[in-house]
């Protein structure tokens, strides 16, 4: 059981700083995706642009502030990087189908912030499980694990 909370509440901690370094990113994202539709660009190009721009400034930053191990940063690198992006591809593909499906209905901004809301989790669960996990082991990285 104390193993348990205690995986809950790194997992917490965590998902706080995610959340944290998720909405600079985000505002990232939704700023170019915004400048994007206002000068005509089609939300599905637009969203796509927007997670090109923003996706490597949240790598770098839940590298260095949210998946911490033994206050040092995860390092950075482009098998690391790699690891991130095919990560939250999934999430792009269930961003880009909700802006495209929703846009017609309640307009490309509050269709892109529904698609914020759900991916936010799918985020964190892929980079706290497949990208940075916890390890036992300080000899491997979470930049170059396999």
């Amino acid at each position: 059981m104390t193993q348990s909370r205690s995986t809950m509440k790194r997992h917490g901690g965590q998902f706080a700083l995610f959340s944290m370094v998720g909405v600079f990113s985000t505002i990232v994202d939704f700023t170019v995706f915004a400048v994007g539709v206002f000068f005509g660009i089609a939300p599905i190009f637009a969203n796509l642009l927007a997670f090109g721009i923003a996706n490597p400034n949240s790598y770098f930053f839940n590298s260095r502030i949210t998946f911490r191990q033994d206050a040092q940063p995860a390092p950075l690198s482009l098998r690391g990087y790699g690891k991130f992006f095919a990560a939250h591809v999934f999430s792009l593909v269930i961003s880009t189908g909700m802006v495209a499906l929703l846009s017609a209905q309640i307009g490309p901004v509050w269709a892109k912030i529904a698609a914020i809301i759900l991916t936010l989790f799918l985020n964190y669960a892929a980079s706290a499980f497949l990208v940075y996990p916890n390890r036992e082991s300080k000899a491997q990285d979470p930049g170059e694990s396999a």
